[in-house]
């Protein structure tokens, strides 16, 4: 019998949620911890995976990234559940690398469990900045204590290199000395990626402010062992994000939740932004999808 090789992608599920919205951030996320509604959202965006499965059978993902807001602010039996489901329903090879974006004021013994079952390859981390400013709109008061704790702690558990942060440049309100301090801290501990990330809003610093504060970061992080493999995205050898690395480099994508983005055979489909069209029609492709478009035309 002749064997035909499956389609590669890399899979993207939105989790578009925040307990606070941060002036400084660009992402268009449900601020607030509604626990029944983010419950809600992850059983649609669950119901969507189920409904897609009979398209993409001939496909192989390579790689799933949980991002589009803090990722942790679902439950830890939500995540699990998805993870099984997307397991179940698609074809992922053992050992396929998961990342989720996080926030510190999710981590927690409650999750950590879920977490390490599902195998999550890297935590992203939204550090911001050490400035304590910072921690204060990740809901973290003691900084300085809690740092140690998470790097050291719970991601460190299990022994494997899965930590990453995400650091902002270009803030005008961080002090003096604050962006490098943070990545001096950064590159101190069990790193092994760092997202830098873009200030917006009313605090961003103008370009050749941001622009020498990045040329900073890359002395610094160049210096400790880190190499940038995509624009803004560092990384120690071999721990690169291998969702960005395929998808920057043209692998299709294939995406599920709230404004997701698919990109499958030279041609780019959009979910709708409509929560609540969302939630009553996620299992459904006509109504969700909002536009298709040839890739070659964006």
């Amino acid at each position: 019998m002749e064997h035909t090789e499956k389609h590669a992608i890399v899979m993207k599920l939105n989790i578009p949620f925040c307990s606070r919205h941060c002036s400084f951030c660009s992402r268009s996320v449900t601020e607030g911890r509604d626990t029944g509604l983010i419950h809600r959202y992850i059983m649609a965006l669950a119901l969507e995976l189920k409904a897609n499965t009979e398209e993409f059978t001939d496909c192989q993902v390579k790689a799933i990234r949980l991002g589009g807001g803090c990722a942790s602010i679902m439950s830890g039996t939500d995540f699990d559940q998805l993870i099984r489901m997307i397991r179940t329903f698609y074809d992922v090879p053992e050992g396929t690398p998961i990342t989720m974006r996080v926030s510190p004021a999710d981590i927690n013994g409650a999750n950590m469990p879920f977490y390490n079952r599902c195998h999550v390859s890297r935590y992203d981390l939204e550090m911001i900045s050490l400035e304590p400013e910072d921690f204060i709109h990740l809901d973290y008061l003691n900084y300085r204590e809690q740092l140690p704790y998470i790097s050291s702690g719970f991601l460190r558990a299990d022994q494997r290199a899965v930590m990453g942060f995400v650091l902002l440049y270009g803030k005008k309100t961080i002090s003096k000395w604050g962006f490098r301090r943070s990545v001096l801290e950064t590159v101190r501990r069990d790193v092994c990626h760092v997202l830098l990330q873009r200030c917006a809003g009313n605090d961003r610093m103008d370009d050749s402010a941001a622009q020498a504060q990045l040329k900073e970061a890359s002395e610094l992080l160049t210096e400790h062992g880190f190499h940038e493999y995509l624009p803004n995205r560092w990384a120690k050898e071999g721990c690169e994000d291998r969702f960005w690395t395929e998808s920057s480099a043209g692998m299709d994508i294939l995406a599920f939740g709230l404004d997701a983005q698919t990109r499958f055979d030279g041609v780019i489909s959009r979910n709708t932004s409509d929560l609540q069209r969302y939630l009553a029609h996620s299992g459904d492709y006509e109504k969700i999808t909002v536009s298709v478009t040839p890739a070659a035309a964006l």
